[in-house]
């Protein structure tokens, strides 16, 4: 038994056998952008969402989606509501919690922020936390209610509005598990997809 015991060991232990690190972890980078990364199939999304108050007020919201080729990505940012506007670029990992984004134009209002067409002075970010989200999300209604659970007749009193990003944690038909991580606290639960921009 004991034999038997060691050679399990070993043979868990073989660098064939071991199961492989995601390349970049899902999770909140800097409190600037969500960051998701599938293994089923290597694709990257993540959502920028900066603001500066005062006046003028500066705002850098934008998509970026993309597959991962070894430690990078070429990617397409747009605004959630105008897919079609595509701004190419590129995501290029520097560890599995760091990466930069360098894009071939600077969305609209991210220029006075945090400038991404600079490839000498790229966009860094660090991961702040982790979470299991394999895609991010865009709510694109006024009120995007959260639900206890897919399919539950009654929503919670808490809701999100237009533009908030989430991470996405599981899906099932017209539902997306999420978490918002905007506030003060992290908030759980479900969505429905119709309150949601279509995004890949």
């Amino acid at each position: 038994m004991r034999e038997l015991l060691a050679a399990l060991s070993l043979a868990l232990a073989a660098p064939g056998l071991a199961v492989a690190a995601a390349p970049v972890v899902s999770g909140d980078y800097d409190g600037a952008m969500l960051l998701a990364y599938n293994p089923a199939n290597g694709e990257v999304s993540g959502y920028v969402n900066m603001t500066e108050d005062g006046t003028p007020s500066f705002d850098c919201t934008f998509y970026l989606h993309g597959k991962l080729a070894g430690g990078t990505a070429a990617i397409d940012a747009y605004f959630a509501d105008t897919p079609k506007d595509v701004i190419k670029g590129k995501l290029v990992l520097s560890g599995p919690k760091h990466f930069r984004v360098v894009l071939a134009t600077d969305p609209g209002g991210c220029q006075n922020l945090q400038p991404f067409n600079d490839p000498d002075v790229p966009a860094t970010f660090d991961l702040a936390d982790a979470h299991p989200w394999t895609s991010i999300a865009v709510v694109k209604s006024a009120k995007a209610y959260f639900y206890d659970s897919a399919g539950a007749a009654a929503h919670r009193k808490g809701y999100l509005v237009t533009d908030d990003g989430v991470g996405v944690r599981a899906s099932k038909p017209g539902w997306v598990e999420v978490d918002y991580t905007g506030g003060n606290t992290t908030v759980s639960g479900w969505l429905k997809t119709s309150d949601l921009y279509s995004l890949p």
